[in-house]
């Protein structure tokens, strides 16, 4: 007997992530890149078991308002076969597939996966989810659970309900003090150009470092911070979110239960002071504080808050604000390519794309075959070249020609 329809609150921040998504493409896609031929009925029917272990995979929005609900539909994501193309996952040039949102505000679906074979002999998949529905490491784990689906093994499966303000509410009598705001506006990582901001579009570009960088993220951000100041004196923070999976709570679920922590840069911080800085403010739970306004964001209509964002936009994505951070780094742990392995594919590469939004999202990954480093930014920070010229930088700096993009 089957249990009770899976249901899932939407909260607060999902619901901000929705009215980003309209704006802005807000996804969070996984990339399985390998050789062989990959079967389209045979992923198909791998998907649809994964997916009735794992309901919250074939959600569908419901309701309104605070009463809106994530709802299983019982429809698995559709896998789609594309033709062959000229893409090497490099980068967004000829994936224009990529482009067209998943749209679940019309009723749509939260997910599907891409087929892609390409002409440099790999055949990728293209796994992607709604970020207001399914997070980073809920990615992941869909991801696996294919592959597991695929080999026929034992899937783990999820059926949590739990959210982030669930969680943030376990934690909330022991949060320590707020860390301090700094006033100062901070820097965007590369400038951006004066002509041509409109449409919004984002470009994204990989490196692959083949050889691991221990504690990436704070050298990463020590690096990204003396760029940005190259345009002068300045503040630098970036955005970091936090897996609450394994750190506050033991159970798996595909939603988004993250927290987010400000990572503050200053001019002569070194890695280890910024992984200080860092694993204090976990040890603090402020990870685990409701952003501003989550109480009253579910009683606004979605179309009056995509409103009221809409005239900021040129404001907080091309000007140096005090109230939006230079940027986003994400670190998805280590993986091994061997569990993604399935009769027919030998898994070569995984590697998530940052999500379209903000200033600059800079996500970094590690197999055993090195750290694959994902950059997005919109379109009009690259019109004269600087996220490609950073690019280059952060390659020859973190692996000089041990790396290639």
């Amino acid at each position: 007997m089957s249990g009770p329809r899976y249901v899932r609150r939407m909260s607060p921040m999902e619901r901000f992530s929705l009215v980003i998504h309209q704006g802005y493409r807000y996804h969070v896609d996984g990339v399985l890149e390998g050789q062989g031929e990959v079967d389209p009925v045979r992923l198909q029917l791998a998907v649809d078991r994964a997916a009735a272990a794992n309901p919250g995979m074939r959600v569908r929005m419901r309701g309104v308002l605070g009463f809106t609900r994530w709802v299983d539909s019982g429809i698995a994501p559709r896998v789609r076969e594309l033709p062959l193309a000229d893409w090497d996952g490099s980068s967004e040039r000829g994936a224009s597939f990529l482009d067209q949102p998943l749209d679940p505000v019309s009723g749509g679906p939260v997910a599907d996966v891409l087929l892609v074979p390409c002409r440099d002999g790999q055949s990728r998949l293209v796994f992607r989810t709604v970020h207001a529905a399914i997070d980073g490491r809920g990615c992941m784990h869909w991801m696996h659970e294919v592959a597991r689906a695929l080999r026929g093994d034992v899937l783990q499966g999820s059926t949590s309900t739990l959210r982030d303000v669930d969680i943030q509410a376990r934690f909330r009598a022991r949060l320590g003090p707020p860390p301090p705001v700094l006033d100062e506006a901070c820097l965007p990582v590369v400038p951006p150009s004066r002509a041509g901001r409109h449409p919004l579009r984002y470009l994204w570009r990989r490196v692959n470092l083949h050889r691991p960088v221990t504690h990436l993220l704070p050298k990463a951000a020590q690096f990204l911070a003396q760029w940005a100041r190259r345009q002068g004196d300045g503040a630098v923070a970036f955005t970091v979110p936090v897996d609450y999976r394994g750190l506050r709570i033991d159970e798996m679920g595909v939603g988004n239960l993250t927290g987010y922590l400000r990572l503050d840069v200053t001019e002569r911080a070194t890695p280890r002071q910024l992984m200080r800085q860092l694993n204090e403010r976990i040890r603090d739970y402020a990870d685990c504080r409701a952003f501003p306004g989550a109480v009253w964001l579910p009683w606004v209509p979605l179309s009056r808050l995509r409103r009221r964002i809409r005239p900021d936009d040129e404001t907080w994505l091309y000007e140096a604000t005090s109230g939006a951070p230079s940027g986003g780094l994400v670190s998805m742990g280590t993986v091994r390519l061997r569990d993604f392995d399935f009769p027919g594919f030998h898994a070569t590469g995984i590697y998530g794309l940052p999500g379209a939004v903000g200033k600059l999202n800079v996500l970094f990954g590690n197999t055993e075959q090195g750290s694959p480093v994902l950059f997005t930014a919109p379109a009009a920070y690259n019109h004269d070249g600087q996220l490609d010229e950073l690019v280059a930088a952060f390659r020859v700096h973190f692996s000089g020609s041990e790396a290639e993009s």
